[in-house]
């Protein structure tokens, strides 16, 4: 009886320490969904504080819009913008004042919130002073430039801040890869360490127990289970480096259009046996459009907010197909969906920051099998990531609109001017291709401000922006290049058409007939015409071509176009008017 106990014994310790090693490899996933959540929280909050100074630079925005139009017409009800920015800012602010990341961040944040407060005491002087003094008080004040110098002083210190998140930002991410990448190992030791322990198991039942059946049996239980155990581990450690790396691809998009691009990539991979759609609210909020699908999913194009119980719910809703089941009727519009028992599916809202961006949808059978539930739980932790990196995505095209778009013409500002004009002669150097430059200027501009005022200005430039709008390709690019100059900016475009197009574009101006208080307001521009390479190789020298050629116009009697070779030749400098 003595060697049967001892044999027993080790098949104890064997089966022993295959548990405590099966444990271990068990324990992998929830450590490292710790450690991972850690460091998405992280980022979680880096990018919340990037969107609250957006917030803190759109809502000094709307109380300056607003301020400026009660400048212009005295009016009460064009203050509700301002008083409501105002009583948003103390909320952005307490926000951004809670746990900052660095030092470094204290003193930027400080300046900021001494430059906002500047700010907002600039904006409650000019208020105060068109309301004692009247408009012409409350002008000069503004004309000063102290309101403009914050804005730019704030957004100077906000980019820096930006920077700082990004620099921020790569250093948690190179702490998640290591973070995934020791799991990784720790798993497939484990995993060694498992394989050599089944292989003593296995030699010693079959040196001392081939009589015990049952024995064998629960080893192979054993051995059966940890194999599935290490696959899980496995799959759930691919499946969270593949969602850091779109959450990575997802931080460089530019636009939502290439964000949803890179989330039908990678949900195509990440739930492999699923199929579905992601849908975004258009700017109307009216419906939602289907902008990424996976799996060969066959969604409708378009869903209303109330044909999801998912938005109506504002949380997720799961239907597994039964005729008792309360099922979303963009599901029933699927055109080839299966028969409703035979898919199930789960709708989950897109929510950041309490406010819905869209929802996901997915169906398949592996959200009924007996895992059907991790899997739900991956798609929720999948599509709470998904809806803050969309909501930055978005808060980033706003802002790099804000930063390259003219305010009063919604024309390309002199600072994209700059740096395409530069872009596309390189271009045009290394193609030998041709690029042309028109630049434009209304005449006698300063009589319309003078006589009708800078409301009647503003009113003209918008209907010359509107025509430029009108009159360019989708490659080219118009421009306010400053004060009631423009230009228009063709890339392969000859000088005879970029001339033709020119005249087209004054006769479009002379016809406009903009009317202020009744009084109709002629309209006309002078334009001159350069190009490259005849009347130069660099940027400098094309704009000061076409300037020369502009203001030739003007001297041949305005509402004309010239073209800069005869500019030159006729004089060297600028003339005014």
């Amino acid at each position: 009886m003595a060697v049967p106990m001892k044999v027993e014994t080790k098949l104890k310790l064997a089966a022993a320490c295959i548990i405590a090693v099966m444990s271990a490899i068990a324990l992998v996933p929830h450590v490292l969904n710790t450690r991972v959540a850690g460091v998405m929280k992280a980022l979680d909050t880096t990018i919340l504080r990037e969107r609250e100074y957006g917030l803190l630079l759109n809502y000094l925005s709307d109380a300056e819009a607003a301020q400026r139009g009660y400048v212009i017409t005295g009016r009460q009800e064009f203050l509700e913008p301002y008083h409501e920015a105002l009583r948003e800012l103390p909320g952005v602010r307490k926000t951004l004042g809670t746990n900052p990341i660095s030092a470094a961040e204290r003193q930027a944040l400080r300046d900021i919130m001494q430059l906002t407060d500047a700010k907002v005491a600039y904006m409650k002087e000019v208020v105060r002073v068109r309301a004692d003094q009247g408009a012409e008080a409350a002008r000069a004040l503004v004309d000063s430039g102290r309101g403009k110098r914050f804005m730019d002083a704030l957004r100077v210190r906000i980019g820096e801040q930006e920077t700082a998140y990004a620099a921020y930002r790569a250093t948690l991410r190179e702490r998640l890869d290591a973070r995934s990448s020791l799991a990784a190992n720790v798993t497939s030791i484990a995993t060694g360490i498992d394989i050599v322990l089944l292989i003593a198991a296995a030699l010693a039942g079959s040196n001392a127990l081939a009589q015990r059946r049952k024995a064998e049996q629960r080893a192979n239980d054993v051995s059966r289970q940890l194999r599935i155990t290490a696959d899980m581990a496995e799959r759930r450690n691919a499946q969270l480096q593949r969602g850091g790396e779109m959450l990575h691809a997802l931080e460089l998009a530019e636009t939502l259009e290439e964000g949803a691009e890179i989330v039908a990539l990678y949900f195509g991979q990440l739930l492999p046996d699923l199929s579905g759609s992601m849908y975004l609210y258009r700017h109307s909020r009216d419906v939602l459009e289907r902008k990424a699908t996976w799996g060969g999913a066959s969604d409708p194009e378009f869903v209303e907010p109330l044909d999801c119980w998912a938005l109506r719910k504002g949380t997720q809703h799961f239907t597994v197909g039964d005729e008792g089941t309360l099922a979303c009727r963009h599901a029933v519009q699927s055109a080839t969906r299966p028969p409703p028992s035979a898919a199930p599916r789960i709708c989950l809202p897109l929510v950041t920051q309490g406010n819905v961006i869209g929802f996901i949808t997915a169906e398949g059978m592996a959200l009924g099998h007996d895992d059907g539930a991790a899997e739900r739980t991956w798609i929720l932790q999948l599509g709470e990531q998904v809806a803050l990196a969309l909501s930055n995505v978005q808060l980033r095209v706003s802002l790099r609109h804000q930063s390259v778009i003219d305010p009063l013409t919604q024309l390309y500002n002199r600072r994209y001017l700059d740096e395409t004009l530069k872009r596309e002669l390189a271009r045009a150097t290394r193609r030998g291709a041709p690029l042309a430059v028109i630049m434009l200027d209304l005449d006698h501009f300063k009589r319309v401000n003078d006589t009708f005022g800078h409301e009647a200005g503003d009113l003209l430039l918008r209907n010359v922006a509107h025509v430029l709008q009108g009159a360019v390709r989708g490659s080219d690019v118009a421009c306010r290049f400053g004060g009631e100059e423009m230009v228009v900016l063709l890339p392969e475009c000859p000088l005879d058409i970029a001339t033709a197009r020119a005249e087209r574009m004054r006769q479009e101006i002379r016809a406009l007939k903009p009317t202020v208080n009744k009084d109709m307001l002629a309209v006309s521009a002078s334009f001159g015409v350069a190009a490259y390479p005849l009347h130069g190789d660099t940027p400098e020298a094309l704009l000061q071509a076409a300037d020369l050629a502009m203001y030739a116009a003007k001297r041949a009697g305005r509402d004309r176009v010239e073209v800069a070779a005869a500019a030159v030749a006729a004089e060297p400098g600028r003339a005014g008017g």
